[in-house]
């Protein structure tokens, strides 16, 4: 399969708090693509903006993760993926200023016919179902949380971007949240896209599925037209969009 990444710094950010995992390869603030077999993994990660250090949060957790594998049950990889947010929160000690950095994570672990989700935060998957893009991971922010108790008018306004799951912040509660979990189960999707807030913030679902569903367009054409609509749409933030494909569905365009 072909996973094709753009990773953008956020307008006037010095640093990109957004980071990526392809295979064992940690990618942050580039464009690219690259091939990987039926057996690896892809993650993305988005630092807390909110809080210093989330940079380096999401490179530290990207770096942990490059090893992963999914030799054991899920039990025994959340138990690992809980480590590693361990192991942030004791690196976030040693950094003065630093104690509370924090990440998302959203990723898959493949191997042949099993397809691993771990997710904890508001980073994103979608898949291709037919012709539809369908959100396949749920944020874990304050805002879908009451959206789910059916609180839509307190929803509207409370703060959008608080998140209510992350590896980090100081304490291990913030991972509470953290799914792992088998997934597409009937069969890999054709397409399945990745995106951090910067994007999915910015841009509605429909937008997102007309750009990586045209056939008109390649790869890199999509990932870096999803990147700069949501800018122009008015995304100061960091953003990230990960499109994972079979070499089958790309045929010769690339």
């Amino acid at each position: 399969m072909i996973i094709t990444y753009k990773i953008q710094r956020g307008i006037k950010k010095d640093k990109c708090d957004d980071s990526a995992l392809i295979g064992s390869r940690v990618v942050n603030d580039e464009m690219g693509d690259l091939k990987i077999d039926t057996t690896g993994k892809v993650f993305i990660s988005d630092g807390v903006g909110g809080n210093a250090g989330g940079d380096e949060a999401s490179l530290f957790v990207m770096n942990q993760l490059s090893d992963l594998t999914l030799d054991e049950s899920n039990e025994i990889i959340k138990a690992r993926l809980l480590s590693v947010n361990d192991a942030l929160i004791e690196y976030a000690k040693s950094i003065s200023g630093h104690e509370s950095m924090a990440t998302t994570i959203t990723g898959l672990i493949f191997e042949n016919n099993r397809v691993v989700l771990a997710h904890c935060g508001n980073t994103r998957i979608y898949a291709l179902q037919g012709s539809f893009l369908k959100q396949v991971t749920s944020d874990q922010t304050t805002y879908q949380w009451l959206l789910d108790k059916g609180q839509d008018e307190i929803a509207e306004h409370c703060n959008k971007s608080e998140i209510r799951g992350a590896f980090g912040g100081g304490t291990s509660k913030f991972a509470d949240t953290l799914i792992v979990n088998n997934i597409f189960e009937k069969g890999f999707p054709r397409k399945i896209l990745m995106t951090s807030d910067g994007i999915h913030d910015v841009l509605d679902i429909d937008e997102i599925e007309d750009i990586v569903t045209d056939e008109s367009m390649i790869s890199k054409d999509k990932v870096n037209r999803l990147v700069s609509l949501a800018v122009e749409k008015g995304s100061q933030d960091d953003c990230t969009a990960v499109l994972i494909e079979t070499e089958e569905d790309i045929g010769d365009k690339n």
